[in-house]
């Protein structure tokens, strides 16, 4: 008999007159900056769902009747509208999307009923009303969604289809029972409705947990690690997490979950997973749970946020080394930022932890991602094609440089009277050196990851003449112009911000146009509980691994290595300890005894969570005060953070440069010969076609549904399908073998890097 799953507080104290100050000054901050919507919006949201739930009651019914079910009773089999996300969390925005789950009797098909355009079918239904305006299916998702604006309100509609004659109104979706007899389609849109509501009664305060996570999401997405199609965490690993330090520390206030988050996260050992309830296995239902011990896939998993409903599934499975080192050096900056903001005594400034993260002069070298089409139409479902693969451009890089990715795109702006200009958006790769390894070449060749990149690209079902994508190497003076003009005016209105709050006033307004231009406690380890609780500095395994560089005003940069890779190569024979508090820190994909033991762990070890943070103990200059730079940037390294400074070519003079051979390579000329494919890889091709058109029409839907909307569908060959890894590692293999034949024609002659050593004087 297992034991029961306990996560045991930490801390239990009430907070002191100073914290509840500081929670008043957060509220006060997320009011001013916009994050609340205001109360006719609300109301108006309510009605909408109240005129989607009668509707689709008169949907069911119309079926019912077509199909002359009232002479079995079961024309008044009933339907529920449900919501899940954002909105049904309560920390949604003005203006966002709701995501909405219609819950219908077994007898009403979303093939034939919910899409279509039959009078008894609800799409039909949707769009003869005057109110629903840019009515949208996607039918071939992976998880089939409507997106449509309802009286102005933006609503992503889902269908389940029950195994139960009747939907009755007091249904609980929090059952189990609720997904036997279920098909998986319909058991992945009950999912967000389950974790969502799950998560909410995990927590002691939802206002408490609201707010620390209305912060948390404004901070990541301030600081360029909010995108889980990129490789980032979503809404729903956010989510988690936060709710999780809410269960650590039940008794603090919002001030103190947001404090506590990032000391939580900035010394966690990755990969031991978090999670907020046992891992349910139901043996009666053939559902697929997360379970790093039988299954290599998901011992493979990098910083595993494990959903709380059944059946559980890891909500980050997208995380790559790169982006999870970006992240790790966020927690440790914040925790940095927010320990001197309260070093003075003084209250916090929650302004300067929102400082967008300056990423247009954080590198010295760029990757540029050029998305072009000739129509506005085949641009829109282009570039959401592309956007869904760049985590595998990502994954292809990053084994030869440290790449941290940016999720936004930028678009170029276009000149009125210029109808005929193609349509063209940038995505942006930073990128650095990795630390230099004895008796191997100076130079890394990308030519093969940047061709397999286009190679799958260009498996887009969709394809039309006119559709580009090309990759450069860019230093920071050949950004494009329009770039620099933009991320220049993105820092010159978060100084306005923070000036504003300084001097008192409201700083709303130039927050708006800051959106505008930018465009389980298994871990926890007793010598860290003590730091934890009082506010200390991160373990040694983590602080060392932020230690600022010469090259930038970066945490972490040392010779042109960053962030927390710097504390895996630069840490001098690290115990076994601290190796396993920042194991996930490393780029070298070998930790199979780690993550064993980790999966272990967490299957068999369940009498509860242990205390403190990591293993390693706190070496005696973590216990300085912190820099005085805004994210833990030393006020040294300031001056030479942007390369438009003076200090920024002595930092470039001195530091070996990344060269890149201009990639000439573009999709558009191969598109003949990559559109001979087999049978089965045209059907590949439309799954993941499907795929990219949810993740570009259905906001965060496939976030909170455990979608990763950057992956194909598996392929479907003899025995058990192939998913996450195992499907990348026979699809890689599979392009290397057509790549040769398929570009030999028009592939440039090399992409190769060089490491320049700086001049002898």
């Amino acid at each position: 008999m297992s034991k029961p799953f306990v996560i045991l507080p930490l801390a239990l104290t009430s907070p002191t007159e100073k914290e509840e100050q500081d929670t008043a000054g957060l509220e006060q901050c997320l009011h001013d900056l916009g994050l609340y919507e205001s109360h006719d919006e609300a109301v108006l949201r309510e009605e909408v769902l109240g005129r989607l739930d009668a509707l689709a009651k008169e949907w069911v019914r119309r079926v019912g009747a077509v199909y002359g079910m009232s002479d079995v009773g079961d024309v008044e089999a009933g339907a529920k509208i449900f919501t899940f996300g954002s909105y049904r969390l309560g920390v949604h925005g003005p203006g966002a999307d709701i995501d909405t789950l219609c819950v219908g009797p077994r007898h009403v098909m979303r093939e034939d009923h919910f899409f279509g355009m039959h009078d008894h079918c609800l799409e039909k239904m949707l769009s003869e009303l005057p109110e629903v305006t840019e009515l949208h299916p996607v039918v071939d998702s992976f998880v089939p969604v409507m997106k449509m604006k309802f009286a102005g309100i933006s609503i992503d509609l889902l269908y389940a289809k029950l195994a139960h004659a009747i939907v009755p109104e007091d249904l609980n979706l929090s059952a189990i029972s609720t997904l036997r007899n279920v098909d998986d389609q319909s058991v992945r849109s009950l999912n967000g409705c389950r974790v969502t509501d799950t998560l909410l009664s995990q927590v002691e305060s939802i206002e408490t947990f609201r707010t620390a996570l209305r912060t948390i999401k404004l901070w990541a997405e301030r600081r360029g690690i909010y995108s889980n199609v990129v490789g980032y965490l979503g809404g729903v690993n956010w989510a988690i997490l936060v709710a999780f330090t809410c269960k650590l520390f039940p008794k603090a206030n919002a001030s103190m979950i947001v404090e506590k988050f990032f000391l939580v996260y900035a010394a966690w050992g990755w990969p031991m997973p978090v999670r907020l309830t046992k891992i349910e296995h139901e043996e009666t239902m053939n559902h697929r749970v997360w379970d790093p011990v039988n299954d290599p896939r998901d011992r493979a998993h990098l910083m595993p946020i494990i959903t709380p409903a059944y059946p559980a599934a890891n909500s980050s499975y997208n995380v790559s080394h790169s982006t999870m080192a970006a992240m790790q050096e966020e927690f440790v900056g914040a925790q940095r930022a927010l320990r001197a903001m309260r070093a003075d005594g003084a209250r916090v400034n929650w302004q300067r932890l929102f400082e967008p993260y300056d990423f247009f002069n954080g590198f010295k070298n760029y990757l540029q991602i050029e998305v072009s089409a000739v129509t506005e139409a085949d641009f829109r479902t282009w570039d959401g094609w592309v956007h869904s693969r760049l985590r595998q451009l990502v994954m292809r890089v990053e084994p030869f440089v440290l790449v941290r990715p940016w999720p936004k795109a930028v678009m170029e702006p276009r000149e009125e009277g210029s109808p005929d200009k193609p349509w063209r958006c940038f995505y942006f790769m930073g990128l650095r050196k990795k630390p230099a390894v004895p008796g191997q070449k100076n130079s890394v060749n990308l030519n093969t990851p940047v061709q397999e990149f286009k190679q799958q690209v260009m498996m887009y079902n969709s394809w039309r003449d006119g559709m580009d994508v090309s990759v450069k190497h860019l230093v920071p003076q050949k950004l494009p112009p329009f770039v620099l003009q933009k991320a220049s005016e993105a820092q010159q209105a978060a100084k306005a911000i923070t000036q504003a709050a300084e001097a008192g006033d409201k700083p709303a307004e130039a927050h708006k146009r800051t959106l505008e231009l930018e465009g389980s406690a298994e871990a926890l380890g007793p010598a860290q509980k003590k730091r934890i609780v009082e506010g200390g500095a991160p373990s040694a395994a983590v602080a060392a691994s932020t230690q600022p560089g010469p090259a930038h005003g970066h945490p972490g940069q040392q010779n042109g290595l960053a962030g927390p890779h710097a504390g895996s190569a630069a840490a001098a024979q690290p115990n076994g300890r601290e190796r396993s508090a920042s194991a996930a820190a490393s780029s070298s994909p070998t930790q199979p005894q780690a993550l064993s033991a980790g999966a272990a762990e967490m299957r068999h070890n369940e009498a509860g969570l242990a205390a403190g943070l990591g293993s390693a103990d706190v070496k005696a200059e973590d216990q300085q005060a912190g820099p005085a730079g805004p994210h833990g940037t030393p006020a040294k390294q300031e001056a030479i953070s942007a390369p438009a400074k003076q200090g920024a070519q002595t930092s470039r003079e001195a530091t070996p440069e990344l060269c890149i051979d201009r990639i000439d390579g573009k999709t558009g000329q191969n598109g003949s010969a990559a559109k001979q494919e087999s049978k089965a890889e045209q059907e590949d091709s439309r799954a993941a076609t499907a795929e990219a058109e949810m993740s570009q029409t259905a906001g965060d839907v496939g976030d909170w549904l455990g979608i990763d909307s950057g992956a194909p569908a598996p392929v479907q060959g003899e025995g058990q399908p192939l998913h996450g890894e195992a499907y990348y590692l026979q699809r890689r293999q599979e392009l290397e073998a057509q790549r040769d034949a398929r570009l030999a024609a028009s592939r440039p002659s090399g992409v190769q890097i060089r490491w320049k050593a700086p001049p002898q004087k």
